[in-house]
């Protein structure tokens, strides 16, 4: 059996490589696989208990997103027809998913061309580039 990765952000373009990634898995009779990546950010330094507090409240706001976004695109998957399972990484993004493409044996990664990152670059993001560059499995980048 064929197996797909597949890396999710929460962007609309991310939502096409779920699309596209389960009529291909579909048509080939694969199974995906749908990951978000945490990427691992520097500890912060501040100071000040209430910046600290905030900081907090963005976590939990991550912590609830994941787990709603990879069951919103599992769903979709489903309906689809296609067996799709969900896994929440942390890490650096593109590296993260190239290791898990060749570790785990997937035929084919699937991503967006751009993501929800505050960098955007003209044509791949830059999480797409990276990725496309030190992949050692087929990418497929959707748009």
């Amino acid at each position: 059996m064929k197996r797909f990765l597949v890396g999710i952000d929460g962007s609309p373009e991310a939502a096409v490589a779920v699309k596209t990634a389960a009529e291909l898995a579909k048509a080939l009779a694969a199974k995906l696989l749908l990951v978000f990546v945490a990427p691992r950010h520097m500890p912060r330094v501040t100071g000040s208990f209430e910046a600290e507090a905030e900081a907090g409240a963005g976590d939990l706001v991550e912590h609830d997103y994941v787990p709603a976004l990879l069951f919103q695109a599992e769903l979709e998957c489903r309906h689809a027809g296609v067996e799709a399972d969900t896994t929440c990484l942390a890490g650096p993004v593109a590296e993260t998913l190239a290791d898990l493409a060749e570790t785990g044996d997937f035929d084919l990664v699937v991503v967006g061309h751009r993501g929800r990152g505050a960098v955007r670059r003209a044509l791949l993001g830059s999480v797409a580039d990276r990725l496309v560059q030190i992949c050692a499995r087929p990418v497929l980048v959707t748009r």
